[in-house]
């Protein structure tokens, strides 16, 4: 009986951990076709704001180093647009341009493309009700909004958003039956011992991760518009996931 239960939380653990959903909605796309190609691609950092970050406070959070939660949430806001940035500059370079990282404000010149965007929602959601209950319960997610411009002038050539959340799986309450949860069979003491037992990845934080994916998915997206203008070869796509 024990092992079964053992098992049946290692598989709640792995398919919460990679069953969320990341992806695009477009929003406005320029009609202009053959602009001329960038010779560089400039990204700022995604702005964010403390107010926007939303850190969990539930049972299951280990007791934090950092006892300040507005220094918590700035940390964490850095964290997101880290990953966003690294994973955004990565995939743009893997196309083939010469991509910048520029403070905020930086002008472009020429052709320069400028890829700017704001986080809207920073969400670590509530682990304990993902794991016990499931179906979107205490979901993590992440939103932002993207805008892409080209030139001295700063034409708006495309605009669109990312939502990245942690998914609508069944948790364990329903696989492991009410009658486990009313007898202790599933406490938050418990999940985080199945855990360390099956070697489940444990990230260091959910939305860290999930805004990597988002900006892979920008990338994706804008791998898509740039085939479209002719910029890049049609092999060198990589589809984005669409979310309505």
């Amino acid at each position: 009986m024990a092992q079964n239960r053992q098992s049946a939380f290692c598989a709640i653990l792995l398919l919460l951990a990679g069953c969320g959903q990341t992806g695009v909605r477009p929003r406005a796309i320029s009609e202009a076709t053959n602009l001329p190609r960038p010779s560089r691609l400039l990204v700022y950092d995604f702005a964010v704001s403390e107010s926007e970050v939303k850190e969990y406070q539930g049972i299951m959070r280990q007791q934090p180093t950092i006892k300040d939660p507005a220094e918590r949430q700035r940390i964490l806001a850095h964290d997101v647009q880290e990953a966003v940035a690294s994973e955004l500059i990565d995939g743009l370079h893997g196309l083939g341009f010469t991509v910048e990282r520029v403070a905020r404000g930086t002008l472009p010149t020429g052709n320069d493309l400028l890829i700017d965007g704001q986080f809207i929602d920073v969400n670590e959601g509530d682990r304990l009700h993902r794991v016990v209950l499931g179906f979107g319960s205490g979901a993590s997610r992440v939103d932002t909004q993207v805008q892409v411009y080209q030139g001295e002038e700063r034409r708006k050539i495309l605009a669109f958003e990312t939502h990245s959340d942690s998914g609508q799986l069944p948790g364990a309450a329903p696989m492991l039956g009410a009658g486990a949860v009313a007898q202790g069979g599933v406490t938050a003491g418990a999940v985080v011992a199945n855990a360390a037992m099956t070697g489940a990845k444990v990230y260091k934080s959910d939305v860290e991760r999930m805004s990597a994916n988002s900006a892979d998915q920008v990338a994706r997206y804008l791998s898509e518009f740039f085939a479209k203008q002719g910029w890049i070869r049609a092999d060198q796509v990589r589809k984005a996931r669409m979310v309505y």
